[in-house]
């Protein structure tokens, strides 16, 4: 096998862990988050948006709102992880060309959610 193969292989497996992380934290956070809002008989208004941090804590006492709130954004986040990974390997192999298309994809996003929560 040759070098190069070996480091498309290893690449390969650091997208394909990311993209399983991020499936697993959201599954089993929106998985929490069901079961905890199935206990609770009280319903949420979910009209305003929380702050993270107060969603975080939200999460930590258990309710169920906000752990499947969690698991929605990590659901989101996964791609956005493959892409920062993909620009990290492409970077580590040399090939800088896919690395900067990676990170402009990487600008291009942060300035989409930047301008989005104006």
């Amino acid at each position: 096998m040759k070098p190069e193969d070996d480091e498309t292989h290893r690449l390969q497996r650091w997208v394909h862990r990311s993209l399983l992380a991020g499936l697993v934290l959201s599954g089993l956070l929106l998985a929490l988050g069901l079961a905890a809002a199935t206990r609770v008989s009280r319903p949420e208004d979910g009209q305003t948006p929380q702050p993270m941090r107060a969603l975080v804590e939200s999460a930590a006492r258990g309710e169920g709102e906000a752990l499947m709130t969690l698991g929605l954004l990590a659901l989101m986040a996964t791609p956005v992880i493959r892409v920062g990974v993909l620009a990290a390997g492409w970077s580590v192999e040399g090939e800088l060309r896919f690395a900067a298309v990676a990170a402009a994809v990487l600008i291009l996003l942060g300035a989409s959610l930047f301008l989005g929560m104006g």
